[in-house]
């Protein structure tokens, strides 16, 4: 009896800590910038390896393609993908900060430079020049049918 009075307190105290602990992420929301089209398709397994470059899809997954905009000082909200996401500036400079560099250090792409982004890399862009800012972004290993882009909170490392 006692044994199951003591289970029952542990239990309670494991629910009110998860639901203490269970805050709502506060997003950042993109500010200036937008979407002007977006393609999407599911593609089926596939294996490509070569001697410079190696894919492979296990099943289906959807891919995603959308041209990207950003006005002189917008940006796009701190952010991750499910997927690797390939993306090529095509008009202006994009400044790409990682949530993990402690230093808040952007690198800088200008159109005809690309780059790829990890899978679950926390990151922003934002358009800290004066023209506006185009890319075309490929989303790679999406759900079928889901999120290509999540959210994320502001990691604090930057004062933006």
């Amino acid at each position: 009896m006692k044994r199951i009075a003591a289970l029952a307190v542990v239990g309670c105290l494991g629910i009110a800590i998860a639901v203490i602990n269970a805050r709502p992420i506060q997003a950042t929301a993109p500010s200036g910038g937008g979407a002007t089209f977006t393609y999407r398709a599911t593609v089926n397994p596939y294996h490509v390896d070569s001697d410079d470059f190696k894919a492979f899809q296990k099943n289906q997954e959807d891919v995603v393609m959308r041209q990207i905009t950003i006005a002189p000082g917008g940006n796009n909200g701190w952010h991750f993908h499910p997927g690797l996401t390939f993306v090529v500036v095509v008009q202006g400079t994009m400044s790409l900060y990682e949530a993990n560099d402690p230093t808040c250090t952007p690198t800088r792409y200008s159109a005809g430079q690309g780059f790829v982004e990890l899978p679950g890399d926390v990151h922003i862009s934002r358009n800290e020049g004066a023209e506006m800012v185009i890319a075309e972004v490929t989303f790679l290993d999406v759900p079928i049918g889901g999120a290509f882009r999540l959210d994320a909170p502001a990691p604090g490392n930057c004062p933006f």
